[in-house]
């Protein structure tokens, strides 16, 4: 069985801070293209990722995978402390599969201090709003904002250290894996990649079924089986997820970016966008700009 390793692995910061929460705290359908991880001081919260609820108690370390719905929920207050990070902006491909790892465990007894050293070595990287709306795919999170000097390195690579010790507790076997082509559901990873390579064009199940050898409606059971969607359901979000990137990153007409995730429709386009973003392009595309 092959898994993902790489020897230039690394993670980037965009956020991390201290906050206390309360019952303010209940935004709905967020999703980000970066990682946020959570250490829990006191108090209590709630998370909803893909329709399971997760109970957000002191002592507990949390995971909210990249481009993953998921909802806030506060009764009466929580601190925590959050670090918000991606996991392919320096050109690595990331973990292969995000959804499969640990979302929440419990935390070992040096990650506190772990957490609080990291927010020592990066002062003044807090959010300066709570909505998610409000900073969520801002454009000005995928840019550098470090220092070149010796002492500032000594630091970062202290930071990337703790990160990535830190990231290491939710890692699964399952999160990591590649494909293996003599078994027919490893080899679902091969579909993933076929998906996010040719979102520009047309994709059928029947092509996605023969990748891995399978009759198309046995084929879509084992998707969603173990993707938790169904193959349309997976091939929409990823449709979505990248014209969000586009809209934020490039110049493009809304048109030209429906175009360039393989859908020719305007009115299907915005239909879709709206479902799954809970706005129109143009709403989204304006609502960054202005954060």
């Amino acid at each position: 069985m092959a898994v993902f390793v790489s020897n230039t692995f690394s993670l980037s910061m965009i956020y991390v801070g201290f906050k206390r929460v309360g019952t303010w705290w209940n935004y709905k359908n967020v999703i980000s293209p970066f990682y946020r991880l959570y250490y829990i001081e006191k108090g209590k919260g709630r998370v909803f990722v893909n329709n399971t609820s997760y109970e957000l108690t002191p002592g507990t370390l949390f995971l909210i995978p990249k481009f993953t719905f998921h909802s806030y929920e506060c009764e009466d207050f929580m601190d925590h402390y959050y670090i918000c990070f991606f996991d392919d902006l320096t050109g690595n491909s990331g973990v292969p599969n995000p959804i499969q790892m640990n979302l929440k465990i419990a935390a070992h007894s040096i990650d506190a201090d772990l957490i609080k050293r990291y927010l020592e070595l990066n002062p003044c990287r807090h959010l300066v709003v709570s909505d998610p709306l409000r900073y969520d795919n801002d454009k000005t999170i995928y840019e550098s904002r470090e220092e070149n000097s010796t002492s500032r390195i000594a630091q970062l690579m202290e930071s990337n250290g703790i990160l990535l010790q830190l990231f290491s507790r939710f890692v699964t076997e399952a999160s990591i894996r590649k494909s293996n082509a003599n078994s027919k559901y490893e080899r679902l990873d091969v579909v993933v990649q076929y998906v996010n390579k040719n979102l520009d064009k047309r994709i059928s199940v029947l092509d996605l079924a023969e990748l891995m050898y399978l009759t198309p409606d046995h084929f879509s059971k084992v998707f969603k089986r173990i993707m938790g969607m169904s193959p349309c359901e997976y091939i929409q979000m990823k449709r979505i997820e990248r014209a969000q990137a586009l809209l934020l990153t490039s110049n493009m007409s809304i048109m030209q970016v429906a175009e360039s995730v393989g859908i020719c429709s305007p009115s299907q386009f915005t239909r879709l966008f709206t479902k799954i973003a809970q706005c129109s392009p143009k709403e989204y595309r304006t609502k960054q700009q202005n954060v």
